[in-house]
């Protein structure tokens, strides 16, 4: 263990993670959903769907990527952005909250600007990030569809050298892996943000509402005003009659 997470000080990052154990073919129908995205031009571009099952367990619903180099082709923020949203319309599905990575303020603006809900600055820490998805791997609350290749393909070789261990930092050899890695991290360790339940939100106010109004009914100066402001009423309606 590595300051709290759940990792070898040498080899795979994530080694609970078990394929028998956390892949799973079938999703169940998901309560809230999440997006985790990691902005890449000259690394590859990632995003995670998260989502959160009727048995309050976290599922890796899907993934896009697009890698630049392989093919030979950069993507503007605006290309990204259209790519994305077209992904999420075919998958028929709008996430509360888009989490993305804090240093692409450009690609959050572009998002903004093509009025995408809920952009969110992402929380960055990675040794954090580690520690969110390690516990939820290890505790057997989180699994990952099998269509996310790429996520599944890299999540293994996330590794820690000896070095690594010793600065409580990810290694080079998991460089490659982590391009993937931090936009599952970002989609689960997410900041603490609202959530848009309407319900909620309206059993708030109305709490919000009794409570104001307790207060000013038990307030020593309620009545007081309650009157004056009824006497200024008559005056005025007396001021405003036809004199005779």
């Amino acid at each position: 263990m590595i300051d709290g997470a759940w990792v070898l000080a040498e080899g795979s990052i994530y080694d609970m993670y078990d394929e028998q154990r956390h892949v799973v073919d079938t999703l169940p129908e998901m309560r809230r959903y999440w997006l985790g995205i990691d902005y890449g031009t000259a690394n590859p571009f990632s995003a995670v769907l998260l989502g959160l099952g009727p048995d309050d367990r976290l599922y890796a619903v899907a993934e896009w990527r697009y890698d630049s180099r392989a093919a030979r082709r950069q993507m503007t923020d605006a290309q990204y952005s259209a790519a994305v949203r077209g992904w999420l319309d075919e998958l028929g599905i709008v996430p509360e909250w888009t989490f993305v990575d804090p240093s692409a303020a450009s690609f959050s603006t572009q998002l903004w600007t093509d009025e995408h809900p809920g952009v969110a600055r992402a929380d960055n820490a990675v040794l954090d990030g580690i520690r969110s998805v390690s516990n939820v791997l290890d505790a057997g609350l989180l699994y990952i569809h099998r269509s996310c290749e790429g996520l599944l393909t890299e999540l293994p070789d996330y590794s820690w050298s000896e070095q690594a261990a010793a600065r409580r930092g990810p290694s080079r050899q998991g460089q490659r892996s982590q391009r993937r890695c931090p936009a599952l991290r970002r989609a689960l360790h997410r900041p603490r943000v609202a959530t848009p339940d309407p319900a909620r939100h309206t059993a708030f106010q109305q709490q919000l509402t009794g409570q104001l109004r307790q207060f000013f009914l038990g307030h020593p100066s309620f009545g007081r005003r309650k009157e004056d402001t009824h006497q200024r009423h008559e005056e005025e309606a007396h001021r405003d009659e036809p004199k005779r």
